[in-house]
């Protein structure tokens, strides 16, 4: 990070690290972080993810609170993610497990606050740097953790014993946030020897994983950045005739990996079924017909073998705890309103980068390209955003309030841009008049 950082960012990167690990901080873990070993949680780790839960939402809270006036006043710039998170809080009404609905949606909206909170108390320079200097700490805990403490370092899934999870909750968490960590590095834009050691660190832990997907996604991140870069070094007519050239290119792709899928998988190491996902959505999707509209409630399927969640159990005979599909999963939970108002955020959030891009420096827009690929890459397989202790949903409501905010600003500009040239104007017409008279 530039400069000292003060008690504030320093308290930033360490929430930021929390959300990270989705709440599973080693050591001291709540029940969902022992989902992977299907063990109970000790007396301690239970107690100390009551009070990580408390010592962290008490600091949001207190973060809302020192600085109200600034947040209500851009409460707004959250837009529709706003409308997701009091539609989550409202879903505790018909969810099957109301009060559970209640105790994840009201941390699930303050995290969406917070996310608004860190996009109006720091420019966006600034959220980059507390970004990656939680990133770099996480990664480096990783390894430090897997060679100190293997048993809980490595992923204890079969077939998977080498791959790394770190301070994570799996291998493909630890991997996802990597990949997160090296969009922040390259959205930072500070130089390929300024930004080498931290992208390094990222890759090596990232490749350590032994995350398929989040080798694809790092693949797919690194050749977007390049041909945005790319494009950007042209004329405004020629990133027009590119990217028709590239998105035909990327239809033809996507065609060919649809008719050749099987042989598609084997070559990234995965079978068909994308190791058992495409079982549970075939199970997932009759529950999302049964309650299309408003869903069964924020976090009110997925209870193991409570409620209809069994059934799904039952049917693919492994335990499941989400639908490893965010869209999927936010019409399961929040219905097809919930998915339209997801849909509306992203594609609002896509028109004011389009729109930014073409008029502003289109480097410092590339961070918010990235997280938004992410989002959309990321959730067609997991779950990303629908998780009350996860870093995206604190990222992506961040990066939309620093959209709607530089729009604001743009705007501003362009009003005070026209005041200067209406006096220049009118200064002209009366030296005019003189003259004339």
């Amino acid at each position: 990070m530039d400069g000292s950082p003060g008690l504030e960012e320093i308290l930033c990167a360490a929430l930021l690290a929390f959300f990270a690990v989705q709440g599973a901080v080693p050591f001291i873990a709540p029940n969902q972080a022992l989902e992977t070993t299907g063990q109970a949680a000790s007396g301690v780790m239970f107690w100390g993810g009551i009070l990580s839960q408390g010592a962290v939402y008490g600091s949001i809270a207190m973060l809302l609170l020192l600085d109200l006036r600034r947040v209500v006043r851009w409460v707004g710039a959250m837009q529709w993610t706003l409308g997701l998170a009091l539609l989550a809080i409202a879903s505790s009404a018909w969810s099957q497990f109301p009060t559970y609905t209640l105790r994840r949606s009201v941390p699930f909206a303050m995290a969406g606050l917070f996310g608004l909170w860190f996009a109006v108390r720091f420019p966006v320079h600034r959220q980059l740097a507390i970004l990656r200097v939680s990133m770099m700490g996480l990664a480096l805990a990783t390894i430090v953790m897997v060679a100190l403490a293997p048993g809980m370092a490595l992923d204890r899934s079969t077939g998977h014993a080498t791959d790394w999870q770190g301070v994570f909750t799996s291998k493909n968490a630890c991997g996802r946030i990597m990949v997160l960590a090296t969009a922040v590095v390259l959205g930072e834009d500070r130089g390929f020897l300024r930004s080498l050691p931290a992208m390094l660190l990222f890759l090596f832990v990232m490749a350590m994983s032994g995350s398929r997907g989040a080798w694809v996604v790092e693949a797919l991140t690194l050749a977007v950045y390049a041909i945005v870069r790319w494009m950007l070094a042209t004329t405004p007519r020629s990133r027009i005739l590119l990217g028709m050239i590239l998105g035909t290119t990327a239809a033809v792709a996507a065609g060919v990996l649809a008719l050749h899928w099987r042989d598609g998988m084997a070559l990234l190491g995965r079978d068909s079924t994308l190791s058992g996902r495409t079982q549970i959505w075939a199970q997932v999707w009759p529950f999302v017909r049964e309650h299309p509209l408003l869903g069964w409630g924020y976090a009110g399927f997925w209870r193991g073998l409570q409620g209809e969640a069994f059934r799904v159990v039952a049917a693919v005979r492994f335990i499941v705890y989400h639908a490893h599909n965010g869209f999927l999963e936010i019409a399961l939970e929040l219905g097809t309103v919930g998915l339209a108002i997801f849909l509306c955020s992203y594609a609002r959030a896509w028109l004011i980068l389009g729109s930014r891009i073409q008029r502003a420096d289109g480097r410092r827009q590339i961070w918010f390209l990235l997280l938004l690929l992410l989002v959309g890459l990321y959730d067609l397989d997991e779950n990303t955003l629908l998780i009350y202790n996860g870093l995206f949903w604190v990222i992506y409501v961040t990066v939309l309030s620093d959209l709607e905010l530089l729009r604001c600003e743009d705007r501003l500009a362009g009003v005070v841009s026209s005041a200067r040239a209406a006096k220049a104007n009118l200064r002209m017409a009366r030296r005019t008049r003189v003259t004339q008279g």
